[in-house]
């Protein structure tokens, strides 16, 4: 999916062109936007997508639309209360910078973080970090919110809080029986929990030589100025995968501006089976017999698009 010319490319097994549809426009097999946010797959084979109107967006097999809404917020419901804020989907937004978009059956989801300056990781951070909600569901059928999962953050990031303020959001997957694998993006461990989130499993080993060495952040000043940097220099959890055809579980982690690779892990009902670098920005996107497929890493200074294929 290029996001800013809103057109869906499709590929064969290796790599070559076969068509593209969408673009922008107003006709049923276009849309209407200037960019995407982020878009998904439902389990039906329905392509969904997300705008920056907040319109949510399904098109059929065909790639034709098939229904939007957007979802009205009733701000009757909004509270000043602190406790009551975090337990509202009507205060969070998605995590745009690095959005997260997965699907279980007809809902979707989303990283997400409270939307209030007063209410932000910098601004209140011992509530936040105990309050703030992760993963934001939408119900497609009744077109409104749903859940707020993953909430809280696990206790690495009690300790110099305000180090990993920029690395705040989670990576995560949903494999075909609801069960949901997370990961924090400065946190080592991955968790396993059910569709209800009942933890079933926690697990995971640090990745290899990552820089580590995050700025202190004390102002929202100080994040807006820092956050593009950070996030493209420092080494974190970036992606999570987990292969419902294999039961393998893909980690990718960004090992630092300085570094010449970026790292894969690959686990194992749980169990760490190995831990390589790999070339920057690759994260595994799926398998199709016998090969695992990464996403596209665009390079637009030479004009290529890669895609990774392997086996294990």
């Amino acid at each position: 999916m290029d996001r800013f010319f809103c057109t869906l490319y499709t590929f064969d097994l290796n790599g070559h062109f076969k068509l593209k549809k969408l673009g922008s426009g107003h006709a049923k097999g276009e849309i209407p936007v200037g960019r995407i946010a982020t878009h998904t797959f439902l389990n039906n084979g329905n392509l969904f997508i997300l705008d920056y109107n907040c319109v949510y967006r399904q098109y059929d097999k065909d790639i034709l639309l098939s229904d939007f809404f957007k979802i009205r917020y009733d701000r009757s419901k909004r509270t000043k209360d602190k406790e009551e804020f975090y337990q509202n989907p009507i205060e969070y937004t998605q995590f745009y910078e690095d959005m997260v978009c997965r699907s279980y059956k007809n809902n979707v989801y989303f990283n997400a973080r409270a939307s209030s300056n007063e209410c932000c990781y910098v601004n209140n951070t011992a509530q936040h970090l105990k309050n703030n909600s992760n993963i934001l569901e939408v119900k497609l059928d009744d077109q409104d919110f749903g859940r707020l999962l993953a909430t809280g953050f696990p206790p690495s990031y009690q300790e110099n809080s305000l180090q990993k303020a920029i690395l705040c959001s989670v990576n995560y997957d949903i494999d075909l029986n609801g069960n949901f694998y997370v990961t924090y993006e400065a946190d080592s461990l991955i968790r396993q929990y059910d569709n209800d989130y009942n933890e079933l499993k926690c697990f995971g080993y640090a990745g290899i030589d990552m820089d580590l060495n995050y700025k202190t952040i004390t102002t929202l000043e100080e994040s807006r100025k820092n956050w593009r940097n950070e996030r493209l220099t420092k080494g974190y959890y970036n992606w999570l995968e987990y292969v419902d055809e294999t039961g393998l579980l893909f980690r990718s982690y960004q090992k630092g501006e300085t570094r010449s690779t970026d790292g894969l892990q690959i686990y194992k009902d749980g169990v760490l089976i190995g831990d390589v670098s790999v070339p920057k920005g690759l994260k595994v996107m799926g398998y199709i017999a016998p090969y695992y497929y990464s996403y596209v890493i665009p390079n637009e200074e030479k004009e290529f698009m890669y895609l990774y294929r392997f086996k294990l």
